[in-house]
């Protein structure tokens, strides 16, 4: 008999697919960042995040501000990569008995204070005891701004695969802090990242961009849910990956390279899409117009192979999967 181990984390998802009943009233179940659920003449968008201590999170590395507040990301950031606008959340909190108030409260400012400004407000939650450990589950409630929601499915072969701002800088900032080195820039990318709820928003809104995914396993990992989803394949250019300054520095001094933190590094919460090749430079033009986030083309989606390889090989590096052993 097989174990989680063997099938992995998605190979478990897929498993855990066939028990969801089939209803009119959703219009996306299990496979993308969040359920698409119909609600009279609206689209309910509804997710959870799951934050585990010794997984997700270490109490002797992060603060308990930092722990809350990027629960929350994370949660917000699946709103955004299907370009919807976030309303409501609840929170699951279980941890052992002897874990001070002060602690806790601790970690649900860092949540409310990120929420607050998007306009979100928690509207409840559960709690219960745990033997050695915390854990955080928030359960975000959206909704999809206008008629479109933009999911995993859509994208097409000739489409050019692009990314909000850049990615790798939290996988550094995670090394950053395990090693004790003070980076204020990656660090931040890790521990106190920005979900991309107005760039998600502005670009569902554009019929250009075919499909989205938020980069929270790995770039590799991510945009290869798009290609298994959409049949096709894609091919990630390193020469247009173009490193953050703080990124090529910090890895120039630790003799570590930037681009396999850039493909494999996960938890950057920035957005991945597919977007026509014939109208990118226009969209790219108007996006620059009203949003000071930065667009980057690093690929191109392709017929010619499914999966993912970089420069036009495959490639043996992946993604955070929780189950592989």
């Amino acid at each position: 008999m097989k174990t989680i181990g063997e099938i992995g984390e998605f190979g478990l998802i897929d498993r855990i697919a066939r028990f969801g009943a089939p209803s009119a009233d959703v219009l996306t179940g299990i496979g993308d960042d969040c359920a698409v659920l119909r609600l009279g003449d609206r689209k309910l968008l509804v997710t959870t995040d799951m934050a585990v201590e010794g997984v997700h999170f270490r109490r002797d590395l992060a603060t308990p501000y930092d722990i809350g507040y990027k629960s929350a990301a994370g949660a917000l950031s699946d709103i955004a990569a299907m370009g919807g606008t976030p309303l409501f959340f609840l929170v699951s909190l279980s941890c052992p008995v002897d874990t001070e108030i002060a602690y806790i409260e601790a970690m649900y400012q860092g949540i409310t204070n990120l929420t607050s400004a998007y306009g979100v407000s928690l509207v409840g939650g559960d709690t219960t005891r745990a033997h050695d450990r915390i854990t955080l589950d928030v359960q975000m409630i959206g909704e999809a701004k206008g008629l479109h929601v933009l999911r995993r499915k859509g994208a097409q072969a000739g489409d050019l695969l692009a990314i909000t701002n850049t990615v790798g800088q939290s996988a550094a900032g995670l090394k950053a802090s395990m090693e004790g080195h003070e980076v204020p820039e990656l660090l931040t990318a890790h521990y106190r990242p920005i979900p991309r709820i107005t760039e998600g928003q502005w670009l569902a809104a554009h019929d250009a961009v075919h499909a989205m995914i938020d980069i929270s396993d790995g770039l590799i990992q991510d945009s290869g849910h798009l290609a298994r989803i959409n049949q096709i394949g894609i091919n990630i250019e390193t020469d247009k990956l173009n490193p953050s300054p703080a990124l090529s520095k910090y890895c120039w001094e630790n003799n570590l390279n930037p681009i396999e933190l850039m493909l494999s590094g996960g938890e950057d919460f920035e957005l991945a899409f597919a977007v026509d090749a014939q109208e990118c430079q226009s969209l790219f033009s108007l996006f620059k117009q009203e949003i000071r986030t930065p667009l980057r083309v690093i690929g191109r989606f392709t017929h010619e192979w499914t999966g993912v390889r970089v420069d036009g090989q495959p490639t043996n590096l992946h993604g955070f999967d929780h189950f592989s052993v």
